[in-house]
């Protein structure tokens, strides 16, 4: 009786194999065929992998976190090996904007301003000069395949950051019907694949960027929020390091004023004003006013940037009845969603699980809200799909329909979001933007279906900080 709900994904496995097939059987031609693929095909895989996770095919031996390594794993196949097996090295051309010269971002946002040590150019925040500046001992060739590795160690370090932290937010995993308890290992292997196979980590890598720098401080400081309840400094430290090579990381401010009160006030003054000016307030100036022109450029709003602002324009660009002020209510969705996420947390007061929710609710607005966010932002989304995949993961499945819902939309946003852009037509589609609104309601609705049963352990974490800070008052 309880498999019932699971036929739902069943319908709509079917439903992608059916549509797979007429497409086939049309044809058309390799270049027409994939592209008509690229919705009905992985909707296929999904229903069908979240059936046999939902009906308890190999369930005693399989976690769900498992049966997601088989999501990605299908991911990879098709985002990529599709195309190497017919394109081969030609396969990046269709995939990534490639640039002149490969890692253009290094080049022109760290290598080049540190040696000039000038932001005048490059936009970004004073610090990157200290961080571009041991690459200049390097010719830009050699600093450039170090930058490769540095981003691959970061990747590698994010995704074991993302696992540990979304631990803490998994709900009771000895609940009954679970199958096996899932750790950080299995959850840093497969979100760690996913990272290292999607189309965002290797546009990160062809640019050369350092949005991976950002992430591993801005989780860093995430982490030792949780395991420094007293002192502010070096959590405000570090989440002022990541705010101070990528602005975005600021909404994290949100968790450390949630975590440390009062406290955290000169902490996070401190160290970002030190950050902020360590190279002299005239790179300061330079960089407002990169920032301010950049923003401004409409040739930066195009499909590839997933942000609130540039699918505003693809919107106005695509179709005639798209009104100037439709990036109002794009830019309001999300923001209302993040409030309402912390809202519900907020109210309840702090525990580790509750502070890892909110901190995954804070990324998606770090793509959405700046006019600019490029697709090699698409990294930083590692963490929220773990948070995700640990919390649901452990849900109860008594309600499969609600269960396989869940994590068939879980895994279509794992497939979407690390498929390249440019293999779908410049259109509506090919924006991440919708995916990143997915994540959002998701996480609120798994904070909405998991707080109503907190475990008696989150209460016990309140108390205990609650305690903590009693004691220091005494003090």
């Amino acid at each position: 009786m309880r498999e019932r709900g699971a036929w739902l994904v069943v319908v709509v496995g079917a439903f992608g194999w059916l549509m797979t097939a007429l497409v086939l059987v049309r044809g058309g031609g390799y270049l027409v065929v994939v592209p008509h693929l690229w919705f009905v095909l992985p909707l296929a895989v999904v229903g069908t992998v979240t059936a046999l996770a939902a009906f308890g095919v190999g369930l005693r031996s399989l976690n769900a976190v498992l049966w997601l390594a088989v999501i990605v794993a299908a991911g990879v196949a098709w985002n990529f090996l599709v195309y190497w097996f017919r394109f081969g090295n030609a396969t990046w051309d269709l995939l990534l904007p490639l640039a002149k010269p490969t890692g253009l971002d290094f080049h022109d946002g760290l290598y080049d301003p540190a040696a000039a040590f000038t932001t005048a150019h490059s936009g970004w925040p004073p610090l990157t000069l200290l961080l571009g500046r041991p690459f200049t001992l390097l010719d830009f060739s050699t600093g450039y395949a170090v930058q490769v590795g540095v981003l691959v160690a970061l990747a590698v370090a994010a995704a074991v950051l993302s696992a540990k932290l979304a631990m803490k937010a998994a709900c009771d995993p000895d609940l009954s019907g679970q199958g096996r308890r899932i750790d950080a290992t299995q959850l840093a292997l497969v979100l760690g694949f996913w990272l290292m196979t999607s189309y965002g980590f290797m546009y990160e890598v062809e640019r050369g960027n350092i949005d991976l720098y950002a992430l591993f401080f801005a989780l860093l400081s995430i982490w030792l929020m949780l395991r420094l309840p007293r002192s502010a400094w070096w959590p405000a430290v570090v989440l002022a390091v990541a705010i101070n090579l990528k602005l975005y990381p600021g909404v994290l401010l949100v968790i450390l004023f949630w975590r440390y009160r009062w406290r955290a006030l000169l902490p996070a003054v401190v160290a970002n004003a030190v950050l902020l000016l360590i190279t002299g307030p005239g790179n300061v100036r330079s960089t407002v006013t990169a920032l301010t022109a950049s923003e401004g450029r409409t040739r930066a709003l195009w499909w590839g940037n997933h942000s609130a602002a540039a699918l505003a324009n693809v919107l106005r660009q695509a179709t005639g009845w798209a009104p100037s002020w439709i990036y109002v209510p794009l830019l309001l969705v999300p923001v209302a969603l993040w409030a309402l996420t912390l809202l519900v947390l907020v109210r309840r007061g702090w525990s580790d699980r509750r502070a890892v929710l909110a901190a995954a609710a804070c990324v998606p607005v770090m793509g959405v809200v700046p006019a600019i966010s490029h697709d090699y932002k698409l990294v930083l989304y590692v963490f929220p799909l773990a948070v995700l995949a640990a919390v649901i993961a452990t849900m109860s499945r008594r309600d499969l329909a609600v269960w396989s819902v869940l994590f068939g939309l879980l895994a279509l946003a794992m497939m979407f979001l690390s498929r390249s852009s440019l293999v779908i037509a410049p259109s509506l589609v090919a924006s991440k933007y919708a995916l990143l609104v997915l994540l959002q309601l998701l996480l609120l609705f798994v904070v909405w279906q998991t707080e109503e049963g907190a475990t008696e352990t989150a209460h016990a974490a309140d108390a205990a900080v609650t305690t903590d800070d009693r004691e220091e008052a005494v003090e």
